[in-house]
């Protein structure tokens, strides 16, 4: 600091009263509350501030430091350093929560940074008061309004004269500055960790997050309920607490899985049950190095009662639109039947006659069970089961099965399968499903006065899987109507429900294949049904 600054301060110090051998008397004290709201507000500074000040007291052992933190009206909010030196400076009645000014302290570096806005260091004799002319005094002014919110005041250091350095100035501004980083730096940090916890905590996914060692560090309030375990319990502990995730974020950690859309039920209280959608993660850092895992469930249990209904629903439907084929199919043998036990009745034939009749009579009844089994069966709802069957036998029961309708559409249906007997790992009753919603489409898109519908079985082995095609003669399906077929409730039948061919999708992909579509108005449709052999 200028010498005519000094001089003057001293000259204001004269005419205010001050003797330079009788120590200061502070006139201006905060009270308690006052100090302890000031504390509140400059909470993060005195916090990185102390962590600053550890290191500087550290690295200079055996120098007797004080470091002090104040407000913008130079009131002193807390004190750093050397107790020994704390509690001499306490003895000039130096204390948290009075005022460094001009007028009661003498001329000092807290007033003066204050004052000319700029760093200060005062040496010996330029002390106002005799029994500071063995310090060196330094303090530097800081103004953090504008990044973290209002917080200005000084931060000063206090030593003996003999431990004067010229490097003490620079290094005090440059903590002043890593501090003004610090915090922002920490604000920004609190943000974030607010941001991400509104975030973790208003999504509809239960989330597990844990680092390399595969310690639990984020737990979210979704995750709470399916486990029934509070955040603040689990939190640091292994993922090995769950038995149902620890398999997955393992793998993630020890082997760089990466899991998705995994299907699992979970058990809940009450007896109650969860199917969700399991995903797992690796985190990685900048150099691709797995740092953590992250996991997340997705509830489908709504979604999936709902798709179980829209099925129950088809099969009821499609009940109904093949009633009066079955029902003109078992009226035939039923006509014969009873013609048969009525000459049975009637007439007193041979016994090789009765063998006949009987023969017939047992033959028709063969066909009634077998339609009446395919349609019970058809109703029936059942979860999905896979088993090995020969492909081919499936397409010819459910040709069997949809000969009835087709003539009553004076439609003809044909099959086209390949010689050689596919054995394949399915749910059959779902396929079937599938086939005869196609066919009762295809019947629906032909012309009054007949049509066509083929089925072929073709296998593919470059791409290891099998296709079924469906062909018909019908009216075709436009590029649009293709583009949107698939979506529930989609129809464009003046009756329908737009239901079954989204059911078709989800069987077919739930087989781990797919259905195309390809078609022209002038030539008809084909559907192809892509199944893997890996179901085998």
């Amino acid at each position: 600091m200028e010498a005519h600054y000094i001089s003057e301060s001293k000259k204001r110090c004269l005419e205010a009263g001050l003797q330079a051998d009788i120590l200061p008397f502070p006139r201006n004290r905060l009270h308690l509350h006052e100090l302890h709201e000031r504390k509140n507000k400059f909470a993060e500074a005195i916090s990185v501030m102390d962590f600053f000040s550890d290191k500087t007291t550290k690295l200079l052992e055996g120098t007797p430091i004080l470091i002090t933190l104040t407000d913008d009206l130079g009131y002193i909010i807390s004190f750093f350093g050397n107790e020994a030196i704390r509690e001499s400076v306490e003895q000039f009645g130096i204390k948290e929560g009075i005022q460094f000014i001009e007028r009661d302290m003498g001329t000092n570096v807290v007033d003066m940074a204050l004052q000319y806005k700029r760093p200060v260091e005062l040496m010996g004799t330029d002390h106002f008061h005799n029994h500071l002319h063995t310090a060196a005094c330094y303090c530097v002014p800081f103004d953090f309004m504008n990044e973290v919110g209002g917080l200005t005041g000084t931060v000063s250091m206090m030593t003996l004269l003999d431990f004067h350095s010229k490097f003490a100035l620079p290094l005090l501004i440059n903590m002043v500055d890593s501090m003004q980083r610090e915090i922002v730096l920490r604000r920004k940090n609190r943000n974030q960790n607010i941001l991400n916890h509104m975030t973790l905590n208003t999504v509809n996914n239960g989330i597990i997050i844990a680092d390399q060692a595969g310690s639990i560090i984020e737990f979210n309030q979704l995750i709470e309920k399916v486990t029934n375990c509070k955040r603040e319990d689990v939190i640091g502990t292994s993922v090995l607490k769950f038995d149902l995730f620890a398999p997955y974020m393992l793998g993630v950690l020890q082997h760089g899985d990466r899991i998705e859309n995994r299907e699992c039920t979970l058990s809940l209280l009450h007896n109650k049950q969860m199917t969700c959608l399991l995903d797992a993660i690796p985190i990685v850092d900048d150099n691709q190095e797995i740092i953590g895992a992250y996991l997340q469930i997705r509830d489908i249990t709504d979604r999936i009662m709902l798709e179980q209904q829209i099925i129950m629903y088809e099969k009821f439907s499609a009940i109904g639109k093949l009633a009066a084929g079955i029902a003109h199919e078992i009226r035939n043998p039923l006509t014969s039947v009873m013609g048969f036990i009525q000459l049975l009745r009637e007439k007193k034939p041979s016994a090789e006659t009765n063998r006949r009749y009987l023969d017939i009579v047992y033959n028709e009844l063969i066909v009634l069970k077998k339609m009446v089994s395919d349609f019970v069966l058809m109703a029936k709802p059942s979860s999905p089961e896979k088993k090995e069957y020969v492909l081919q036998t499936i397409i010819e029961d459910t040709v069997q099965f949809m000969t009835s309708q087709a003539n009553l559409k004076n439609a003809i249906l044909t099959t086209d399968l390949c010689i050689t007997l596919i054995l394949i790992s399915i749910d059959a009753n779902q396929i079937k499903q599938v086939l005869i919603n196609i066919i009762q489409n295809a019947f629906e898109a032909m012309p009054e006065g007949g049509g066509e519908v083929e089925i072929s079985l073709t296998p593919n082995l470059q791409d290891n899987c099998v296709e079924i095609t469906i062909s018909d003669n019908g009216v075709g399906i436009s590029e649009k109507q293709i583009n949107e077929i698939f979506n529930p409730f989609y129809t464009t039948k003046e009756n329908g429900l737009g239901l079954g061919l989204s059911i078709c999708y989800r069987i077919i992909e739930s087989h781990n294949g797919n259905i195309q579509i390809k078609s022209n108005t002038k030539y008809g449709t084909k559907f192809i049904i892509t199944l893997p052999f890996q179901n085998s």
